[in-house]
């Protein structure tokens, strides 16, 4: 509310509601798909769960919902279309750069903790089914519309593969949480296809 001027947190657009009830609905699907296998239950080790759940999570979910700040500090732009991939400043390199090589390290300790917990067929099935529909999607599209991946749509779709309770995942996932819900609230759940069908 304070970051955008907002008289609502969800006040995006004329579709307020529409963007709260997408929320709260992604709300449970996300903690089936990823945080239940991360976040600890209170119940047991209280000291341990609150420190893992209210440090690990909490913090960095707060940072990744304000994640706007990011741009504005560093003066960087973020974007992933193609034209304006195309014309970074230079604070932008420098973050995307350092965005790739910290992906890179998340993504080798996912695919590590994978296979140790003997799921790295069903969880590379899984990356691949999700990169083949929106491959397929586009190219049935064809000249007729264009992608714009939201940051909010990238931060979902990553969510569920860093489901593991190594502690790079962990705050990985709640940043993603966050940036996720800074999205759709800020911006709303805007189509990521866009033209004329």
């Amino acid at each position: 509310m304070v970051l955008c001027h907002r008289p609502t947190p969800f006040a995006s657009g004329d579709n307020q509601w529409n963007d709260w009830l997408g929320v709260m609905l992604s709300g449970p699907t996300l903690y089936l798909l990823a945080t239940r296998y991360t976040l600890r239950p209170f119940g047991e080790q209280r000291v341990a769960a609150v420190l893992w759940n209210i440090v690990g999570f909490g913090l960095p979910f707060f940072a990744g919902l304000h994640w706007e700040y990011v741009g504005r500090i560093t003066g960087a732009s973020f974007s992933l279309t193609s034209s304006h991939l195309t014309h970074l400043n230079t604070a932008s390199k420098i973050v995307v750069v350092g965005g790739l090589l910290i992906a890179a390290t998340v993504i080798g300790i996912c695919l590590r903790e994978a296979r140790r917990a003997g799921i790295l067929v069903s969880y590379l099935a899984s990356f691949a089914a999700l990169i083949g529909t929106f491959a397929a999607i586009l190219m049935a599209l064809g000249p007729r519309g264009h992608v714009h991946i939201h940051h909010y749509f990238f931060a979902l779709a990553l969510l569920p593969f860093v489901r593991f309770r190594h502690p790079v995942c962990f705050v990985t996932q709640a940043i993603l949480a966050g940036v996720y819900v800074e999205g759709a609230s800020r911006w709303g759940l805007s189509p990521i296809w866009d033209g004329h069908f």
